[in-house]
């Protein structure tokens, strides 16, 4: 088991741990409701319990896991939750579309068209996990073109807990039909340099959801 999931110790053993875990989050490895236990972490990636205590803390402390008797489970989120996240998300990708409107480079642009044909030619072949996977690699791309590191850090937290939440949305073919208008309008307003659409368009969507999950919520 070491052998597939094992840590290359290039760099401090706690952040390689902690960035392994966080993609498996992402990928749904580790699933909402999971349990998780420290000696079989360390063993899976192949290091001593030390780097994946302290990363099993700092993602508690962020609201991916929660304390759960002596160990950890991923958090399963409520529609308060859920519809809590997305107030916040609305907040922060609205501001970071517009610094990537007015400060990506050509380069970074033409790189986020490539992904959002990527993702496209995932959902048109109906591949909904491929999809999900590829419309991560646009978001990290669309951060990475904002230059506020604060921003960049804030959205990135926000983004990694909804993840999973992602992932059930898009097994509809309709919602992945949303996203990709969305994705599109975002990026024909930083190719416009228009950070006023750019952050209508992510409004626009995150309103869409918040609608859906009021919906849904009990009464």
């Amino acid at each position: 088991m070491a052998g597939s999931r094992a840590v290359a110790p290039s760099e401090r053993l706690r952040d390689l741990v902690y960035r392994r875990m966080r993609e498996e989050l992402q990928s749904g490895v580790l699933a909402p409701g999971a349990r998780l236990v420290e000696t079989q972490l360390a063993e899976a990636y192949g290091v001593s319990r030390t780097p994946v205590r302290e990363a099993l803390l700092q993602l508690a402390r962020e609201g991916v896991l929660a304390a759960e008797g002596r160990g950890y489970v991923v958090q399963v989120d409520t529609q308060k939750d859920i519809i809590d996240r997305l107030e916040v998300r609305r907040l922060l990708d609205g501001r970071l579309v517009r610094h990537a409107a007015l400060e990506a480079t050509p380069e970074e642009v033409a790189t986020l068209v490539k992904l959002n044909e990527a993702q496209r030619a995932a959902h048109l072949a109906g591949r909904g996990k491929q999809f999900v996977e590829r419309n991560l690699a646009l978001r990290i791309q669309l951060r990475e073109m904002c230059r506020n590191a604060l921003l960049r850090r804030c959205a990135t937290m926000v983004d990694d807990v909804f993840q999973a939440v992602r992932g059930q949305i898009h097994e509809s073919a309709e919602n992945r039909e949303l996203t990709l208008a969305c994705d599109t309008r975002i990026i024909e307003a930083i190719e416009r340099r228009d950070p006023d659409a750019a952050e209508a368009a992510v409004e626009a969507f995150v309103d869409q959801l918040l609608a859906h999950f009021h919906a849904r919520q009990p009464d």
